[in-house]
């Protein structure tokens, strides 16, 4: 798909290059060499005979090198807009994802006992709510296999069972 991007500025600029750019060089070296010299052929006529000799058997070499010079400019314009759209089109990702990125950083106050953090004004507050407001994470709880053993011995059996028949259906 880029390759026939890049063609379509090339194609572009062989056209520009014959059609344009080599009779208008024509133009300007015949009024060039005619500048002093008035002529009894109108300016019109006098362009008109230019133009198309531009087009002519004799000056084909002129032509196509016009045409393939301008067909490399056109290549090289179309690879260098195709590498800015590129670019551009990487800066609006990379700020997308910058402005829905929020980090934690640095050191964070944290109780060895009970795990609340320490915020900026001093009061103390749950892990989840200060990871919650400080960033775009969200929790959810659940009880982990040692905590169950500990706290509901009673239901640790039940709890490994259920645990296991989950893993296996998994």
């Amino acid at each position: 798909m880029k390759n026939k991007i890049y063609y379509k500025y090339c194609i572009v600029g062989v056209l520009v290059g014959y059609f344009v750019f080599h009779p208008l060089v024509m133009l300007l070296s015949h009024f060039m060499a005619t500048h002093n010299d008035p002529g009894s052929v109108s300016a019109i006529e006098s362009i008109v005979s230019v133009v198309l000799k531009s087009f002519s058997l004799s000056m084909m070499p002129w032509s196509l090198s016009f045409a393939l010079f301008n067909g490399v400019i056109g290549l090289y314009y179309g690879t260098i807009k195709q590498a800015n759209l590129a670019k551009e089109q990487l800066i609006l990702d990379l700020q997308t994802a910058l402005s829905e990125v929020k980090k934690l950083s640095g050191m964070l106050p944290i109780c060895s006992s009970c795990k609340k953090i320490r915020d900026d004004e001093g009061y103390w507050q749950q892990i989840e709510e200060y990871i919650r407001d400080h960033s775009e994470a969200d929790f959810t709880h659940g009880i982990c296999n040692e905590c169950v053993k500990e706290l509901y011995p009673e239901f640790y059996q039940e709890f490994e069972e259920k645990m296991n028949n989950e893993n296996l259906s998994n």
